[in-house]
This record gives C-alpha cells, structure tokens and sequence, in this order.
C-alpha cells in the first residue's frame, strides 16, 4: 500500500492492522513512523516483525513524489490511498494513477471537490441550508463578516478574516464565505463503489473538532484536534445522512470521507468537504479493540468500499447498534460513555528549537498507540527524532486519550501544557 499525507503516521497503522506493507511518504517522517528494528516493531504487531515491510520518505513538497527514485518505489506498490494535502494538487495524482491504482476520487474528480462555492451552491439548489459562499465581495458586503478561504488549503490554512480590500477582487486560489456561529464538528461517510445498491453511503461516525484552541499553541482557524465518536442528535441526523447521500450521489464519491459543519443548536452548516481520509478517522482505530465493527481499521473499511467489496447492510446494522446502545444527554455525551481524543501541539515561540536527545526520550518514554490506551490515559503520538529543528507554526507532537467525554478535554489540555512548557524551557537554554 503506498500512503501520501502531509503526515502519513496514523494510516500506516491503520493499514498495517488491515495486513498491508507500507511505503509511506509525508513531511516529516517522525519517530513513531519510520522503521525501527524489531525490538519496537513487537509492541506494535504483538510479535510479528514488520520493520522490513514498512519503508517511509520524507518530502520537502508533494511535486517530489515525481523524482525518479520515489517514482520506481511507488510502481511496485498495488494500491495508493492519501489523506491531508495531496487533493490539492490533481496533476500529481493523475501522474501518480498512471503508475498505481489509486482507492479513492480520481484526479478530476478532486478538480471538482476543490470548488466548495460550486458544491455548497449545489446543496442549496437542493434545499439544504449553508453559509453564503461567493467568488467575490461586492461593495454591499461587509467584510468583517466573512472568511477568506484557499480554495488549495486543508487543517484550516489559508483561511483569513476578509478585509476591505478584498471588496471587488477575485481570485482563482480564493473564495469567501460568510462567517457562521457554532461549534466545529465533523462527519464520517463511508461510500461503497458498488452501485447495485440505493443508499451507498453510510454515516458511521460524528466527532467534535478541535479548532483555534490556545492551549494547542495553534492559530486561530487551524484545526488541532478531534473527540469522539460521540453521538449525533436525532434532530440533525436525518439532515446529515441526506446530505451525504447528496454529495456521494452527485459527485461519485468512493471510500471514506468527511463533511465539516459548523452546528448551533438546532441547525448544522456545511463548510468544508474532505474527498479523502480526514484526521478525525483516526479515532476509529482507537474504538476498534472494544468493538463488534465488521473491520479491523479504518484504512480496511476503505480500501474495501472503493473496491465495491463492503457488506453495507452489516455496515448500517453495526452503526444502528451503536445508536440503539447510546442514551443521548446532551451535546454528544453519553452516560459512562468512554470516547477517544486527539490533540495536535503546536509550537508558539518565535525561532526553531531543537529537539534534544533528552526531550525526545522524554516523548518517547509516553508513546502510546491509540488502540492500546487504558480509559483515563494518555499517550504521545507523532514524536520527532533528536537532532530535528521544530519551526514556530510546526507541530510538536500528537497527544492521544482515553476517558468521558467530559473529562478527555481536561487531559488533553493538561498534557498540552506540560509539553509545551517543556518546549519553551528548551528553547530558552539554546
């Protein structure tokens, strides 16, 4: 399986579990992605040594996928998945698709994905309620309510509050979109390319995303975390549900995939739309241990529906199970239910630090996969090597937990902090 992601971590594991070898290539090719020797390798496959099966590259850039020595390693892969960043760059794939079947959108497909006002515009043609999104401001716009967004962007980059002297202009790497109130939650469709069947797409999952949260370190629209899977309120399931089914319809969506909404209530409005693996889907990973879910990781439950091989009727019995067995409370909590939390910490300060062999032992020593986590721990996931320069604006590493939705923020933030003055106390002895 070749995997492409700005950070690939996660889905090598996902696709590990699912009985796939690896080659793998992001930005950072950190610690707890990279081979290690069997000594390490045992506490991930319980015994089976894949460190020989697992080969990862790290990119200054996507366009060095096309180098000729990363090229012959990906012809000698049998399929290709990616996640963050690559849906940005349609060329890359098709070039990639010419040496590797790709399990997911095509090159032209994700053409099309990338112009969210022409897919929102469609969602309202249709009756669903969304935020008012255009190619351009005109003088009767007030600025100050609306977003400028990159039509090339993913994890929230490229988004900007809209000033006056975006009034008038357009561009072909911008849209605007007027600015919603809410909280960020995410979806998780999961969409068979057997088409033999009515209703192929399945909303198996809703997590609660974490978003300019300064307690990550991150700015103001970057997204820096997710909680779940939590529970979706009957009043905007059937919304939800139909509007995937839209989109999967209209635009011949395969595999897992994602919608971000932005939710106040009663009301839910679509604002972002992710044609491939989304971070969020790590969460389900973590629930797979304790679960009857007719797959063994969310790169299987993939790789299977866009091979239109998907049981999808024992695909929506597994999640109207899971329905049935949650009392919903309130906002997604549950009574003695136990979720899982991701948080990404970003580094603040004002010129790179770098990692120590002390620090980054101290982050090793906390390593944990998500999948092995006991209820009310945490653990360190994303870890850089010793002797790398973190730059401000750079992840530091992924925090992983496990415990009640009313706790798990607790945790998460507290781990946060503890890594992030460590970080701070680094950069002031260099």
């Amino acid at each position: 399986m070749l995997i492409v992601a700005a950070s690939a971590r996660p889905w090598i594991r996902s696709a590990e579990i699912a009985g796939f070898d690896v080659t793998a290539f992001d930005f950072f090719s950190d610690w707890d992605s990279v081979p290690r020797g069997p000594e390490r390798v045992r506490s991930i496959r319980g015994g089976a040594d894949v460190a020989n099966r697992r080969t990862v590259g790290r990119l200054k850039r996507f366009e060095d996928l096309l180098l000729k020595s990363n090229l012959d390693l990906i012809s000698s892969c049998d399929y290709a998945i990616f996640a963050g960043g690559l849906e940005n760059h349609p060329s890359i794939i098709a070039e990639l698709a010419s040496r590797v079947p790709i399990l997911g959108p095509n090159a032209s497909q994700h053409a099309r994905f990338g112009d969210t006002v022409e897919i929102l515009a469609s969602l309202k043609q249709m009756g669903y309620q969304v935020p008012v999104t255009s190619y351009q401001l005109s003088v009767a716009d007030n600025p100050s309510a609306w977003l400028k967004k990159s039509f090339r962007s993913s994890s929230g980059l490229g988004i900007v509050r809209a000033t006056a002297a975006d009034v008038g202009s357009a561009s072909s790497r911008h849209y605007y979109q007027s600015e919603v109130a809410g909280e960020s939650f995410s979806a998780v469709f999961i969409s068979s390319a057997d088409n033999a069947e009515s209703g192929q797409t399945v909303l198996v999952g809703w997590t609660r995303q974490l978003v300019n949260k300064s307690w990550c370190g991150a700015g103001e629209f970057r997204y820096c975390g997710s909680i779940g899977l939590l529970p979706i309120p009957e009043v905007l399931r059937a919304n939800i549900e139909s509007m995937g089914q839209a989109i999967s319809d209209q635009y011949g969506v395969v595999g897992a995939w994602g919608i971000d909404f932005l939710v106040d209530g009663t009301n839910v409005f679509p604002v972002d739309f992710n044609m491939r693996l989304t971070a969020s889907m790590e969460i389900f990973d973590g629930m797979q241990k304790d679960s009857n879910a007719p797959y063994r990781s969310i790169v299987e439950l993939h790789v299977h529906a866009c091979l239109g091989e998907l049981d999808m009727l024992r695909l929506r019995q597994s999640v109207g199970q899971r329905i049935v067995n949650q009392r919903l409370v309130d906002w997604g909590v549950t009574k003695k239910q136990i979720c899982f939390g991701k948080s990404i910490v970003f580094y603040d300060g004002t010129s790179a630090v770098r990692v120590t062999d002390e620090f980054h032992q101290n982050l090793v020593s906390q390593w944990c996969l998500i999948g092995e986590l006991n209820t009310g721990q945490t653990g360190l996931a994303d870890i850089p090597r010793e002797g790398e320069w973190i730059e401000p604006g750079q992840p530091i590493c992924t925090i992983l937990a496990k415990e009640s939705p009313q706790q798990i923020w607790g945790m998460l933030k507290t781990s946060s902090d503890k890594i992030r003055r460590a970080v701070s106390r680094l950069a002031a002895a260099q």
